[in-house]
């Protein structure tokens, strides 16, 4: 236990470090995007999206980790964090539309996109859109679509009515983003903190663009060399939606988590193996 401690405060640290000082914004799209920038400018280019509701700090313990020898860039996605909150453009392929106009930006030609949850549908959109901007994916927690996944239609019950409505209660979003696994107090503090900047239209938007997104039927024009990691605790994405992916995405590969829940990457212990295997995967 003094080991995990310890460990988990050296990744906390590490991650306050590499992400004090990294936060920018760009303007696209006619939103501004806020986005954290970290790792040698010489570096091949990482570009974190983050899941549903979340915001860059999702991945603020294990982006730092990959900032040594990769230049990284973590996004707030439109409506989420700190960035702007139009009104409208919250459906995947306006969100991977974003991504783009982003790497335009800033003259990125080609990148590793990691997406967790929903931003593994953005990367997917990227990855058969524009296959020429992308050298490989990472897909944290994903399936091949979400249309009927039956964790998101019980949470649009909610999400989705017309009494949801600001401000979202508290109690709300800790159930939301209570996993089966521990988490580092002050990272879910955090957490709870992110969830709650986005206002309830951006919740309802977001939620209905996932729902009517169904692109599984291209994956097959995916040709970069896809990761894909699961936690088999995952109560949003199960098994099934894994072999569809598998079976979709011709260069995929898959890794598996035990025990592991939905969002895998904030557990004790396995920001480290999630870093780990990214590098594992992009080195190889």
């Amino acid at each position: 236990m003094k080991k995990e401690i310890l460990t988990l405060t050296m990744v906390l640290l590490v991650s306050a470090m590499a992400m004090a000082g990294g936060n920018k914004q760009v303007r696209i799209n006619g939103f501004k995007m806020r986005y954290v920038e970290s790792g040698p400018k010489a570096g091949e280019v990482i570009i974190f999206l983050h899941g549903y509701t979340d915001s860059s700090h999702s991945w603020s313990s294990t982006a730092p980790l990959l900032a040594d020898k990769y230049h990284t860039f973590v996004l707030d996605q439109r409506g989420f964090g700190d960035s702007q909150r139009p009104q409208g453009g919250y459906t995947i392929p306006q969100l991977a539309e974003d991504v783009v106009a982003f790497m335009d930006a800033l003259k990125i030609r080609k990148a590793v996109l990691v997406g967790h949850s929903m931003g593994t549908f953005v990367a997917q959109q990227v990855g058969w859109v524009y296959p020429e901007r992308i050298s490989k994916l990472v897909l944290v927690a994903s399936g091949a679509t979400m249309v009927r996944n039956a964790a998101l239609t019980d949470v649009n019950k909610t999400v989705g009515a017309p009494d949801f409505q600001d401000p979202i209660s508290a109690e709300f979003i800790e159930a939301w983003q209570t996993g089966p696994n521990p988490v580092a107090p002050e990272f879910f503090a955090r957490v709870l903190q992110e969830t709650a900047k986005p206002p309830a239209r951006v919740w309802k938007a977001a939620l209905r663009g996932l729902l009517t997104d169904d692109h599984s039927a291209f994956l097959g024009n995916i040709t970069a060399p896809t990761l894909i990691i699961w936690g088999d605790q995952d109560s949003i994405f199960l098994r099934a939606d894994q072999d569809a992916l598998l079976a979709a995405i011709p260069a995929a590969v898959f890794k598996v988590y035990a025990g592991a829940g939905h969002n895998v990457q904030w557990e004790v212990g396995r920001s480290e193996q999630v870093a780990s295997d990214i590098r594992a995967f992009l080195e190889r």
